[in-house]
């Protein structure tokens, strides 16, 4: 049995998540070339291509915090947390330009429950948010959907511009652009294909796509390989899948992977510079790096929450 070791940083995890029994799906479905699975190679582009707009968007929470009701003991969960969304636009010529990012600082209740976190010395303010879902995990859930909302939003707003939108992971908070625009999903949780196709997707050289398969009733999808790998990195390594509406019909979502399948391997992320290289695409990463700095730094947001809630104890002892 052969050995290999993931090229990601083990704090990231891996992206290759299959396990070992799982099934195909079943609204998954072979389009583009029947039922046949095949290898589309790319021409790459020399200089100039097209302009993308790479979409991306961070979050982070800051401080758990508790409501305890004292008559009953009942303990409602939240947290303070913020998150950023823009994008990077890239043309293989000129210098990348990045849009405004959009930045939130939020607190959220679970439960159904809401509680006001009071305006801090230093600029920090939250606006109140509340799930009726009480489960530990759910307000740092919620605080990552909003994320990926705002993500869907700007999309949507660039798509209308004229642009060729790539999302830092799937289609499903950007339901209803028809306007070319890509899904850009980095990990493999589950066998999407049947395993006589699944096992062929590391045959992919870079550059290579596989067929057009259909993904339920919005998308397509196909997997693309970015770059070299070393020798004992594993089969799966530097593969990513794209995704495409399927509104503008099967010929338009061909023509689009095809152009983009040639222009996103250039941007593939080196290890020594990102910790999900390749998959981390450059441009991707120096937008991420943006976007944390426009959340400020952790410990102050820590610091700002913790006095807030002083001043709302002292409130309630008055």
């Amino acid at each position: 049995m052969a050995m290999y070791v993931e090229d990601w940083l083990a704090t990231y995890g891996s992206p290759y998540l299959v396990a070992p029994d799982d099934q195909a799906l079943p609204e998954v479905e072979l389009m583009e070339d029947g039922d046949s699975f095949r290898v589309h190679p790319s021409e790459v582009p020399d200089g100039p291509h097209q302009a993308l707009a790479f979409v991306d968007g961070v979050r982070r929470g800051e401080a758990a915090l508790y409501q305890v009701d004292a008559a009953s003991g009942q303990v409602t969960r939240g947290v303070a947390g913020s998150h950023a969304c823009g994008a990077v636009i890239a043309d293989g010529e000129c210098r990348p330009v990045f849009t405004d990012p959009e930045v939130q600082r939020l607190v959220i209740w679970g439960s159904g429950h809401i509680g006001d976190l009071p305006s801090v010395r230093g600029g920090w303010n939250w606006t109140c948010r509340s799930i009726a879902d009480d489960a530990p995990e759910a307000p740092l859930m919620a605080l990552q959907e909003r994320m990926r909302r705002s993500e869907g939003r700007l999309a949507a707003q660039l798509c209308g511009q004229g642009l060729l939108v790539v999302v830092d992971g799937t289609l499903t908070y950007t339901r209803g652009v028809e306007e070319p625009i890509l899904g850009y999903v980095k990990t493999h949780s589950k066998m999407l294909l049947p395993p006589q196709h699944h096992r062929r997707v590391p045959e992919l050289k870079p550059g290579d796509r596989s067929s057009l398969f259909r993904l339920g009733r919005e998308r397509y999808s196909c997997y693309l390989r970015l770059a070299v790998t070393g020798a004992i990195t594993g089969p799966w390594a530097g593969i990513v899948r794209l995704e495409v509406p399927q509104s503008a019909g099967l010929a338009a979502a061909v023509e689009v992977v095809d152009r983009v399948a040639g222009i996103l391997p250039r941007y593939a992320s080196v290890p020594w510079r990102d910790p999900r290289a390749p998959q981390n695409l450059q441009p991707v990463g120096a937008l991420e790096e943006r976007l944390r700095h426009f959340l400020g730094d952790q410990r102050l947001a820590q610091r700002a929450v913790r006095e807030a809630v002083y001043k709302v104890a002292a409130e309630v002892q008055q």
